[in-house]
């Protein structure tokens, strides 16, 4: 279905007026809506067979800085039956409610994954959402004072008697929009009602923190149980201990220079992170075509090592979760040759900055590509060992199995994606589906969970998808280093950085790029204004952070020990969480 004939769809539902507008000039064309229609209009979307936006991929809190219409949402819609993209924007000049703040509907009962996405519009924006069930602050905490990437933001001076020291500067016109703080009507009744439920609950019941502290909530998350004896009735996420403010540094800093930024969300796949980045800005750009084939070749071939890293990374942590120490140790012993290899070739063990804007910081050294081949060799079968040792390990898959069942449907509703999606039976990988990059030059499979020791979607089945996705990591390794190797052999006067852009100012533009992550759909949404190099918005669409939303619903009614194993299951990375 196009474009035009979705604007068909929703006026002939609807009326000409829930269409306030369009935008055709970009990369991606946006339909502005109504806000008072955008529920039932994400409704009809979702419902309707001719479309079946299904999957929610992003929601951006956006602060124009101008008066009419100053402060808008966008909505990044997928379809996965019919492989569709649709942006949807609504904004609205003094839509505020009593509070002050500006009002818009939340679409929580459309798609569950929004309620993390809203709360954190509220939190870094000031955006109330009527209808949210639970619209506190989810990174930043609960007395912070301002919205962090509103345009006349300035921080106190102090918070807790510790010098913040951000020096913004605001304009006195400004001071309306900074003076408004969280201490409103409406969010400390979201406080009160959150405490009270902790209050009941700790008459009947054990309310118990796994975490922050916790080797089980693999890096600083803190995990608030309501729990009836060993059975876990509910299961309260608590975030933001690592936040580092990723987007409020993306719109004061250059496009290249922020690309050393986005390594540290998933620091565990950081050229993941870096493709998706440059991907995005010499799309914009329009050099995307532009690139040598040896970088393309290159930068699958590094992204593809640093995602068997972190595979590694999730299988060892997971042995050790369910109490198998060798597996661990195993896997960061090849996880080191890679983490050298890495470093070989950009200088950097983990926070690689690479890849850059137009090509590579370096092309691969000398003898890169034998070495790398070398390694393949030796790793196949170490897989085969670690496969006997706790893949089919008896007492590992009578702890995953039948553990932690995520159906299909309820994953789509959460957003999850990348092997949390593939484990529970979609074959949904975006270098199959978007074709980005030299992946469609290159043979490989889509590992999903079949149910083979449970029931599909089981802890058992994303931890095997994991593993199987190494296999075909390696597969795709194979074929770079061939082709590398041959037609697409170094030169002496082959220069990785020849099609970089001396400046990088994108006509003015929105524009979502998405990529498969380590950990799924890994995403940024870009608004640039035409003039700066510096972007105006940056979103970061965290595969982490939407797969780690899921817990609450993965883990009613399961045993502690067996929430120990959904965790684990769910393989997330708390820089990527927090940004």
């Amino acid at each position: 279905m196009s474009f035009e004939d979705i604007k068909l769809l929703l006026t002939g539902k609807f009326g000409e007026d829930v269409i306030a507008g369009e935008e055709t000039g970009g990369l991606q064309p946006a339909l502005l809506i109504d806000p008072g229609r955008i529920v039932e209009v994400c409704l009809e979307l979702r419902n309707n067979p001719a479309t079946y936006f299904d999957f929610l991929s992003c929601l951006t809190a956006v602060d124009y800085g101008v008066e009419d219409g100053r402060f808008g949402v966008v909505y990044q819609l997928a379809s996965i039956p019919y492989q569709l993209q649709l942006t949807l924007k609504i904004s609205k000049a003094n839509n505020r409610n009593e509070d002050g703040l500006p009002s818009f509907p939340s679409i929580v009962g459309v798609y569950s994954t929004a309620d993390w996405h809203e709360r954190e519009a509220f939190d870094l924006v000031g955006i109330f959402f009527e209808g949210h069930p639970d619209l506190r602050r989810i990174l930043l905490p609960d007395d912070w004072e301002g919205y962090p990437l509103r345009k006349g933001y300035k921080a106190a001076e102090y918070y807790k008697g510790i010098k913040i020291g951000y020096p913004a500067q605001i304009a006195d016109e400004e001071v309306e929009y900074r003076t408004v703080t969280t201490q409103t009507l409406k969010y400390n009744q979201a406080l009160e009602k959150y405490n009270q439920k902790i209050a009941d609950a700790s008459v009947e019941d054990m309310v118990l923190n796994m975490g922050p502290q916790h080797p089980s909530t693999h890096g600083v998350l803190r995990l608030e149980l309501i729990t009836d004896g060993e059975i876990v009735k509910e299961v309260i996420p608590h975030m933001g201990y690592l936040h580092r403010c990723f987007e409020k540094h993306a719109e004061s800093l250059t496009y290249q220079q922020t690309i050393p930024f986005t390594d540290r969300m998933d620091y565990l796949a950081s050229m993941n992170n870096c493709h998706a980045f440059v991907m995005g800005v010499e799309r914009m750009m329009g050099i995307d075509q532009d690139i040598p084939k040896r970088v393309e070749y290159i930068r699958v071939l590094v992204c593809e090592m640093n995602r068997i890293a972190s595979h590694l990374i999730a299988i060892g942590q997971y042995g050790i979760d369910i109490g198998a120490f060798t597996p661990f140790l195993w896997c960061f012993r090849d996880r080191e040759h890679i983490m050298g290899m890495l470093e070989w070739a950009s200088g950097s063990r983990m926070l690689y900055n690479y890849i850059w804007v137009g090509g590579l910081f370096y092309d691969l050294p000398v003898g890169f590509e034998e070495r790398c081949l070398e390694f393949v060799n030796y790793f196949k079968p170490k897989m085969v060992e670690l496969n006997q040792l706790l893949t089919d390990n008896q007492i590992f898959i009578s702890r995953t199995a039948n553990v932690g069942v995520l159906p299909l449907d309820v994953a789509i509703n959460y957003g999850c994606s990348g092997p949390m999606l593939r484990g529970s039976g979609l074959k949904w990988d975006l270098r199959r589906i978007d074709n980005y990059s030299v992946y469609p030059e290159i043979d490989f499979d889509i590992p999903v969970g079949k149910g083979e020791m449970g029931k599909v979607g089981d802890c058992w089945d994303r931890y095997k998808v994991r593993v199987d996705e190494i296999a075909q990591s390696l597969k795709m390794i194979e074929q770079c280093l061939d082709r590398l190797q041959n037609e697409l052999k170094r030169t002496i006067d082959f220069d990785p950085r020849a099609k970089m852009p001396r400046k990088i100012t994108p006509k003015p533009q929105d524009y979502y790029v998405r990529c498969e992550g380590a950990k799924g759909e890994l995403g940024f949404y870009f608004i640039a204004d035409g003039k700066s190099e510096i972007p105006f918005r940056v979103k970061a669409r965290a595969p982490s952070f939407c797969n780690l939303s899921v817990l609450p619903e993965l883990s009613k009614g399961v045993m502690i020990a067996d929430l120990i194993a959904i965790v684990g299951s769910i393989d997330f990375v708390l820089g990527e969480v927090d940004r």
